[in-house]
């Protein structure tokens, strides 16, 4: 492709994006666009007990497979390629503004009608190690010769 066609292209997809991040705002946010832009993923988060960030994860990662099935099979059923690109690319800056907006330190708060839900992001405990189940214990295991096949 030339230089030329690549820039036509790139600039026509960004029109498309900014014309789809807009329009699917209103529909995601359930008239709440004015006043949050990221409130379905706060929403949703609160909701499922997860961060808003990890929401937008799964949403974004639909995309992402669904890309990857048309670069496996050169097709995609429900939704035209070109959707999928400027979806995922919407997700890219949406992510990008959970960030941001997480920097400000309130990423793990969620607000759902009525009600202020702190998230806390999931803590991994340590733990004491256990002392080894003789049942599993495989350094008094007899070796057995190979008969020149490999077992699976």
């Amino acid at each position: 492709m030339k230089n030329k066609d690549f820039e036509a292209l790139v600039g026509e997809f960004r029109k498309k994006q900014d014309e789809l991040i807009i329009l699917k705002g209103n529909d995601y946010t359930v008239g709440n666009a004015q006043e949050d832009r990221l409130w379905n993923f706060k929403t949703v988060a609160g909701l499922l007990g997860i961060t808003p960030l990890q929401c937008l994860g799964v949403y974004w990662l639909k995309h992402v497979l669904a890309i990857c099935t048309f670069i496996k099979y050169g097709k995609v059923e429900s939704e035209d390629i070109d959707g999928r690109f400027l979806d995922e690319s919407n997700y890219n800056l949406l992510g990008r503004a959970l960030v941001k907006e997480g920097q400000k330190g309130n990423v793990n708060e969620v607000e759902l009608p009525g009600k202020l839900i702190r998230q806390a992001m999931p803590v991994l405990r340590k733990t004491k190690a256990r002392p080894k189940d003789k049942r599993f214990d495989n350094s008094k295991r007899r070796k057995v010769p190979s008969r020149g096949r490999s077992v699976r």
